[in-house]
């Protein structure tokens, strides 16, 4: 998969495009929705996925548009009002009156969570080399995930948490400490280095627990739920959502990160 990842970062590199990496985002991102769709039908909730899906993609494609200069941004806000009146219509002409907050809200909070949050991958694309932070973030992100749960597996003693049993403390260090060292590698590569090692620093410390964040936040819905994992769709793995997961927080986080320190 990142083998895969890499080479369309690098069809959009030798074609100067973002197609390859806008497609990807779309594609990933509703699979992930609908796992998360199934996952919290366990629980009785009823969300609207079709719609869900559909209003998701117009949240990405207004990233997307949004990252030119003559893009959308001064209608883009507008974008969340219309799906939520979209989604008040459905209900009242389908369901009716029964669970409509229930309803609504699982629906748009997993709007937010999977593609509002990955969509910010679009405007790091059109930053100054873009597809060398996307591949930095990408590599800190997962290169501290991998190593935390190796080192936690052999020698992980104290639990990090009561909802993620098989996180460590251990492995939660260690695993900053390999997202530092991936970052500052790959920050010292020509094609890649983007900032000065005093800011390199900050910013592998702040993706990688930004990473382990968001492997957290998906461990409490899936013990909310009482799923193991989003799906059986990747073996090994679980789902796509189990896969984003960190990503969903790391990339937003890195957006963000670079916009202040005006990089």
């Amino acid at each position: 998969m990142l083998v895969a990842f890499c080479g369309i970062l690098f069809c959009d590199y030798v074609f100067d495009s973002d197609v390859g990496l806008g497609l990807s985002g779309i594609f990933t991102g509703g699979i992930g929705l609908l796992e998360f769709y199934n996952i919290v039908e366990k629980k009785g909730f009823v969300p609207f996925k079709v719609s869900g899906i559909i209003g998701g993609v117009i949240v990405f494609l207004g990233f997307w548009l949004s990252a030119y200069e003559d893009g959308l941004n001064p209608i883009f806000p507008c974008i969340f009002v219309l799906i939520i009146l979209w989604l008040f219509g459905v209900q009242a002409l389908k369901r009716g009156t029964d669970d409509t907050i229930k309803n609504i809200s699982v629906t748009v909070f997993g709007i937010i969570y999977i593609y509002f949050f990955l969509s910010f991958i679009m405007p790091i694309r059109h930053m100054s080399n873009g597809l060398g932070i996307i591949l930095l973030v990408l590599l800190v992100t997962k290169g501290g995930d991998i190593g935390g749960y190796l080192f936690g597996r052999k020698f992980g003693r104290h639990k990090f948490s009561s909802f993620s049993p098989n996180k460590t403390i251990e492995g939660a260090l260690f695993g900053l400490f390999c997202s530092l060292i991936i970052a500052i590698g790959l920050n010292a590569l020509p094609g890649i280095s983007i900032l000065p090692f005093y800011i390199i620093v900050p910013f592998g410390l702040l993706i990688g627990a930004s990473g382990i964040f968001g492997d957290l936040i998906e461990s409490v819905i899936k013990r909310d739920m009482t799923v193991k994992d989003s799906s059986s769709a990747i073996p090994a793995f679980g789902g796509i959502l189990d896969i984003l997961d960190s990503l969903l927080i790391s990339i937003p986080v890195a957006y963000y990160f670079l916009v202040i320190i005006g990089y």
